[in-house]
Parts: C-alpha cells; structure tokens; sequence
C-alpha cells in the first residue's frame, strides 16, 4: 500500500536523521546526553548546521532550475532567439547564441545551418578558402565560401592556413598540411605551451624548440633557415628580426644578414630602420639599406655652471639673500638613447659639430668650458681634450 510523505514529515525525519549521525559523531569527542550545558551546544550545533544544510539545498536547487531547467528547457522556445553575426564571406556567417556557448555556420543564402554546435571559426589574415573551425574539444577546417566542411574536426590543436600550409597537432607532433589534409612537414617537432602562433611569411615560418622555448624559422620543406637558439623571432614589414640575450639583428626577406645579432635596438616603421649600435651610436636606413640620417641625436640641451658672482638680495628690515649667480656653457650635451632604457651623452658645440661621442652617462658643466663627464669622472674641454 502505497503512502504519502508530507513535506512536514519528510523534513522531521531528515532533522532526525541528521542529528543521531551527529550525535554519534559527538560521542567521540566526550559528549554526553544527560549533559546540560551539553544539550544547549548540541542544539544550537545541530540547528546551526540544519540552517545552513537548507541553505545549500536551496541554492542547489536554484542553480538547477535556472541552469538547467530554464536555461536548456525553456528560454530557447520562449525566448526569442538573437544571434551575433562574423562574417566568413560575402554569405556565410558564424553565428553565436547570446546566451548560449555554442555558435553555428549559417548560409544566408540558402536561410540554412550548414555547421551546427561550433565553438569558435577563425579566418587566416591572407583570407585563404579554409578556416579554422573548434567543435567539442578538436579542430577541422571549412570552405568559409560555401560553409563546407573540407577537413573534419579530428586535431587536437590547429593553425590557420597560411601560403597554403597549416601547423596542427597529430599524435602529440606538430605537423604542416595541406588543403587536402596531406602532411607535407612531419621533422618531428613539438608544439610549444607558451602561445605559439604557426604562420608562415614570405616563405618562412616561426617554431619554438619544445624543450627550452627557443626560436628558429623553417622553410617550407621544414629544413632549418635559422637554428632555434633566438629567444624571439618577429616578422616585421618584410624583414625577419631576431633577439638573442637582449640584442638584436635584423635579416632580410631573402635571408640575408643586414645587422648582427649584436644591437641593443632595431626599429622598423614607415620605410625607416632605425639602428642602435654597440657604441651608443644610431643611424637610420632605408629598406634597401641606404643610410638616411648618419647621426641619430634623441635630444639636446644647454648646460648651466655656477659663476664666482654672487647675488646679493635685500629686503625690507632685517633679512637678505646670497645667491650665485649662473651662466649658459659654451657647448651642448646631447643624448642617444640605447636600447629602450639606457641614455647616453655627449658634448657638441653650438654650430652642430659633436666633439665628443655619446659614451657618458651623464655631462655637467662646472666652468664656461670645463665639462664634468661621468661614469668615469673626468674633465674634458670644449674640444674635447682631457684637463688634468
């Protein structure tokens, strides 16, 4: 025979329940029932751990029914449904649930789902034919003209197309395929945990050693063009710069060795490289290697020293000051930075000749044409001769 529980009696017994298990508990720690002081703890111990039992029940079920319940059941058929659109070509979107975390690939043409339960696509920067797609945990590639999917998603990991190859992960390797899914570079190389980005440029492309995340560039048969043994590798413009334990060289597009590895800072914008040398020194190039500016000065400025004058100032009553009185050098002191931080000086005359080069860490005047050069702390002339 079949009885009903009343939620009364299903919370009494729970209560019950909760309190012998507790209670057996509390025996092992000296309690005792015929206890006074004992009996209040233990009901404010139990009625403390029932409001909080509750309290978990209710945000549990809470949780459920809206994460759930709501959320799967009933928003997508009484809310109306709003997609945010990416563009994959003139007609084919990808397409993304706000409320949901899956997307879908969408034909406007045809008004149909062609890929559903997609996570994330992603276009190659050259626009090639095939994107990178992620669907439950792999990778795959689509025609992103017809929404097509021309590689299922079987890759752990996957790389846009880029000059027609792509870098995935197959079997724990890193491998470069084809658009027919042919594996063109197998050399056994691994991918690397620190956000590698598989890409290839004028023909080359950046791989990191997976044992000490040192760089080196392939070509497009694998082979090494530049050993992995850079800590950086960037393609700028059309040039390959490198850094290796804080220093720079810079090769051409057809790998040829501009600048050694050996600059405290390369720069290249607007069809200038600009180069910091050894010595302090930095000059500008164009991009064939024509210099355009032989001296790079980053700033100049006066000099002041303290003449043997002194200005006597009086006041009203009883107070006055003495100040001394100071005067403009004959040279300047100009500065070349090198690298992103360091800041060197040198002295050059008012007509623009520099006299001495920019070796100093610091110049300053100490008489009309006596300089105090530091870190070697020695005084030079306005010719730039050493006064003993």
């Amino acid at each position: 025979m079949n009885k009903k529980i009343s939620f009364k009696l299903w919370l009494t017994v729970l209560f019950e329940g909760i309190c012998l298990f507790l209670q057996k508990i509390a025996k092992f720690f000296g309690y005792k029932e015929d206890m006074t002081f004992g009996k209040v703890i233990w009901r404010i111990f139990v009625s403390c751990f029932t409001v909080l039992f509750l309290i978990g029940t209710v945000i549990f079920v809470y949780a459920f029914m809206y994460e759930v319940v709501y959320r799967e059941w009933i928003r997508p058929h009484t809310v109306e449904i709003v997609y945010s659109n990416k563009h994959l070509s003139n007609h084919i979107d990808f397409q993304e649930l706000y409320y949901q975390d899956k997307g879908r690939v969408y034909d406007e043409n045809l008004k149909k789902v062609v890929v559903e339960e997609v996570d994330w696509v992603v276009v190659s920067d050259d626009k090639d034919s095939l994107a990178v797609f992620a669907k439950n945990g792999k990778r795959g590639y689509l025609n992103r003209f017809t929404g097509e999917v021309i590689l299922p998603a079987i890759y752990t990991r996957a790389w846009v197309f880029s000059e027609g190859l792509a870098a995935v992960e197959k079997d724990n390797e890193l491998v470069f395929i084809n658009h027919s899914g042919d594996v063109v570079i197998d050399k056994d190389f691994e991918v690397h945990f620190d956000d590698p980005q598989y890409a290839f440029h004028d023909g080359y492309c950046v791989v990191k050693n997976a044992v000490d995340g040192k760089s080196a560039l392939i070509d497009r048969q694998g082979n090494w063009v530049l050993k992995p043994e850079y800590d950086v590798i960037v393609h700028e413009y059309q040039f390959w710069k490198v850094k290796k334990e804080d220093v720079y060289g810079l090769y051409s597009e057809n790998m040829e060795l501009m600048y050694d590895v050996e600059n405290p800072q390369i720069d290249i914008c607007d069809d200038v490289i600009e180069v910091r040398f050894p010595d302090h020194t930095a000059k500008r190039y164009d991009f064939d290697g024509n210099i355009l500016v032989d001296f790079v000065i980053d700033n100049v400025e006066n000099m002041h020293y303290a003449t043997t004058e002194l200005d006597n100032d009086e006041n009203e009553g009883e107070y006055s000051s003495i100040s001394v009185i100071y005067d403009v050098a004959k040279c300047q002191k100009y500065m070349v930075r090198s690298g992103y931080y360091n800041e060197y000086y040198g002295l050059i005359d008012r007509d623009g000749k520099r006299i001495t080069p920019p070796e100093y860490s610091s110049i300053e005047a100490i008489a009309e044409d006596l300089y105090l050069c530091q870190p070697q702390g020695i005084i030079i002339n306005g010719k730039g001769q050493l006064v003993k």
